[in-house]
């Protein structure tokens, strides 16, 4: 903190507080993540993960990582400041004007070039929403908030823990189901549905409506002037089985939209770049942080490294009793979606306390782009009907999950750093 002067508190969640501080060295402005650590090894590696993710994350529309040390019992992540605030204020400064088809395009242009760089890297980015999504002062969009996020071992691994927020978690996570990168792909389609809108795509007055509307299709239209690439993309987006839905890859290179996004990317920006990242970097974080709690086995498991089914056979049983054991998917709907609500926290760090309470009263159904309160119905209104296109497979059969494996397999540079030291 030496290094620093707090100028004031900028956020407050249950994973701490948001300082916005000044480098006494350059003089220029950052955010610093104050997290109080956990007592247990585990949980405190699970704690540190968010600051050796945001340290390999280097692309413009990524918030930039600057530092991070601990002191007093406490996790300090110090990045980038992106003046123009969050997404979601940005958003409810429009009240009913609705954003320009430009912004939108380029806004969500930058979120799906951001998100497909942690995916080549095989990082589940998990609370994908528009608080997460920062603006600099020159209009730029940038991804942020990686507390949440996990690492698969494969481009075949799938994740199972409950991580999201009520309003952009996927029918896969709502249904117990494993998931992967399409998750997050679901979840950008809420964010770009409320560009479009200025509203939450899926709204409802209790948990069982808010479920079916999800797993269902149940949500308005998006404005008529909008072009039909768009309607088009929205619906993908929200395909209930991952399977169909298309990776952020195949919608900035070959989906119909991709031609409106394209001239808003950088150069070469719509080709898909896998390079490797920088060791030296990595064990400087490692290290800054206590590298030795960072790569033991309670840390992979913080991490949430998952393998791919075909490596999971090979397992030992020791191994398999401790990650329990792999869900399947089910053929038909599932009846395990509300039991998920019964042990695990609904939002994420930055939205609810680990116990389960809202803070100042909130009530985690009343999302703050909702008109009114709550919807007053739990099944289709006038204007909103359920879209049985939605509901059936894509076309482009050849599109995978993840588009190749990841060349750079950094996991094994971070498990080597262990040896060495």
């Amino acid at each position: 903190m030496d290094g620093y002067s707090v100028h004031k508190v900028i956020g407050e969640g249950s994973f701490g507080r948001a300082l916005l501080v000044q480098s006494r060295i350059n003089r220029e402005n950052y955010v610093m993540k104050e997290i109080l650590l956990p007592k247990t090894q585990s949980k405190m590696a699970n704690t540190r993960r968010e600051a050796v993710l945001l340290s390999r994350m280097k692309h413009p529309s990524i918030v930039a990582f600057r530092d991070s040390f601990e002191g007093d019992g406490h996790l300090y992540i110090v990045m980038e400041f992106c003046g123009g605030g969050d997404l979601l204020q940005r958003i409810q400064r429009q009240r009913n004007t609705l954003f320009s088809q430009e912004t939108i395009l380029k806004w969500f242009a930058q979120m799906c070039s951001g998100t497909m760089h942690i995916h080549d890297k095989r990082v589940l980015h998990r609370d994908l929403k528009s608080k997460n999504i920062f603006l600099t002062d020159d209009g730029t969009v940038k991804l942020g908030d990686f507390g949440s996020a996990c690492v698969l071992n494969s481009a075949k691994a799938y994740a199972h823990t409950y991580v999201g927020t009520p309003y952009y978690v996927s029918p896969e996570i709502w249904d117990s189901k494993p998931y992967n990168n399409k998750s997050d792909v679901w979840s950008l389609g809420c964010v770009l549905y409320e560009l479009c809108t200025l509203r939450h795509p899926f709204q409802a007055p209790s948990w069982k409506s808010l479920i079916m509307k999800v797993c269902r299709g149940s949500y308005p239209p998006l404005p008529q002037h909008l072009p039909y690439e768009l309607h088009y993309l929205v619906k993908q987006m929200f395909k209930t089985n991952p399977k169909d839905r298309p990776s952020l890859h195949t919608i900035l290179t070959s989906h119909r939209v991709a031609g409106l996004l394209h001239r808003h990317l950088p150069n070469k920006e719509s080709e898909r770049r896998t390079g490797r990242w920088r060791r030296e970097e990595g064990e400087k974080v490692a290290s800054l942080l206590g590298q030795k709690t960072l790569i033991t086995s309670s840390t992979l498991e913080g991490l949430e490294i998952c393998v791919a089914p075909a490596e999971a056979t090979a397992e030992s049983s020791t191994n398999r009793e401790h990650r329990g054991p792999r869900r399947q998917w089910a053929p038909g709907p599932s009846d395990t979606a509300l039991q998920v609500l019964a042990n695990t926290d609904l939002l994420s760090s930055g939205s609810l306390a680990t116990t389960g309470q809202t803070h100042s009263g909130e009530d985690p159904l009343v999302g703050p782009l909702s008109r009114g309160g709550r919807d007053d119905t739990d099944g289709p209104t006038a204007g909103q009907t359920e879209d049985e296109e939605r509901l059936q497979p894509r076309s482009d059969d050849e599109d995978t999950d993840f588009e190749e494996d990841c060349p750079c397999d950094w996991m094994e540079e971070l498990e080597q750093m262990s040896m060495d030291h």
